[in-house]
């Protein structure tokens, strides 16, 4: 791929709330009709600070030549880390739109194109897979103030908002924290009943919330992909159009090939452009189900060596977060569990904490027993996932 000094890299600062989705959304309705690259950047506020936006900027590098095919530079979110830049083209960016637009993801044929809630900063690829799916659509997206930390997200503005798109059918991705607080909410899970597709990603889904949703018939597809594969590319664990994997023998590494996989990285003051060549091998591993379907079981990092025997920090959270009664959970290298439990007057974290030890015991073995910690909130990103640095940092 040629280098290409010409093209306009277009910095768009993106505010809170649903100004930041229009700017966006108007942002790369130009990008793909002209040879500017949308690249957001989040606006300083309490969600963002000036160190945040300016490894944002650094990832971008806007100085720096792209690729010919760029049309959007999305960066990674940095929760482990700091972000990267990656480019991706026009088809990339929406190998999977027609798939997901036209009701095929729910095994459903559809009358009429969706339309999108947006409830995901459009900084990051989640956000900006529903603007170019409104795009594609030729719909225009339906923000919520709470986007990016414009305000809190209320189950009753998300009720607020379904309830005034009555014409058409209404598509919303989520991550795993929204949707318990709108399964949690008796209007928000109302709202999520009129939904014809929500997409839920970003982390894993707790048995109880999977469970929840189920019983509600509800029309969920959890998905799986990044940045670097323009979001998501896996659906309730089956592949998307033309997409395949590989896991590696040794250690079930994942590797993806697809349309949809990002063109590279962005090259920065140390290192040149790093192109993917349609493959990215992820830092996740997996394993293959009864029923043929991938099961993304952690992070590579995740996993701690514990007397000779491996241990899974995401399985372990993934068991505590099972109990209604614990809202948030992040389990240290040390094997602490800093879990922030549900306050309610029956809050009773050392009545159950024996229950979680058993079954934690029960799945993984008693080694992955961890310590408790009761601390009142976990930091997290503005995408909605945990600030696994930050926590890191401050518990550590």
């Amino acid at each position: 791929m040629a280098n290409s000094n010409n093209r306009e890299i277009e910095l768009t600062e993106i505010a809170p709330g649903s100004s930041g989705v229009t700017r966006a959304f108007h942002a790369l309705t130009t990008a793909l009709s002209s040879n500017r690259v949308f690249a957001p950047i989040p606006q300083q506020s309490r969600h963002y600070s000036q160190h945040q936006i300016s490894g944002t900027h650094a990832a971008i590098n806007p100085s720096a030549p792209c690729q010919e095919q760029t049309v959007a530079i999305v960066t990674t979110s940095g929760s482990t880390g700091n972000p990267q830049g990656v480019e991706l083209s026009a088809a990339q960016l929406g190998a999977m739109n027609d798939f997901i637009n036209s009701g095929a993801v729910i095994g459903a044929t559809l009358d009429a194109p969706p339309r999108w809630i947006c409830a995901l900063p459009v900084t990051s690829i989640a956000g900006i897979n529903v603007l170019s799916r409104s795009i594609a659509a030729g719909t225009v997206p339906v923000a919520l103030e709470s986007v990016a930390g414009g305000s809190i997200f209320d189950p009753d503005e998300f009720s607020d908002v379904v309830a005034r798109l009555t014409e058409d059918p209404i598509f919303v991705s989520l991550v795993p924290t929204q949707l318990r607080r709108l399964l949690n909410s008796q209007r928000g899970a109302h709202a999520l009943s009129q939904c014809a597709a929500i997409l839920i990603g970003g982390g894993p889904t707790s048995t109880n919330d999977f469970l929840q949703a189920q019983d509600l018939g509800l029309n969920i597809t959890y998905t799986y992909g990044m940045t670097e594969s323009a979001g998501g590319c896996f659906f309730s664990g089956v592949a998307g159009p033309d997409t395949h994997y590989a896991l590696n023998p040794d250690n079930s590494r994942i590797t993806l090939q697809g349309p949809s996989i990002a063109l590279g990285y962005r090259p920065t003051e140390t290192t040149a452009f790093m192109p993917f060549s349609g493959s990215f091998t992820t830092d996740d591993y997996a394993r293959v189900d009864s029923l043929g379907k991938l099961e993304i079981l952690g992070r590579l990092d995740d996993i701690v060596l514990i007397n000779g025997v491996n241990v899974s920090r995401m399985a372990i959270s993934k068991i505590i977060e099972d109990y209604s009664a614990i809202q948030s959970c992040f389990v240290l290298p040390n094997l602490t569990a800093l879990v922030v439990p549900v306050v309610t007057e029956s809050t009773d974290f050392d009545g159950i904490s024996a229950e979680i030890r058993a079954q934690i015991a029960l799945q993984l073995g008693s080694i992955a027993i961890p310590t408790f910690r009761i601390v009142s909130h976990l930091p997290t990103l503005p995408n909605g996932k945990l600030d696994q640095l930050t926590i890191t940092n401050l518990y550590g």
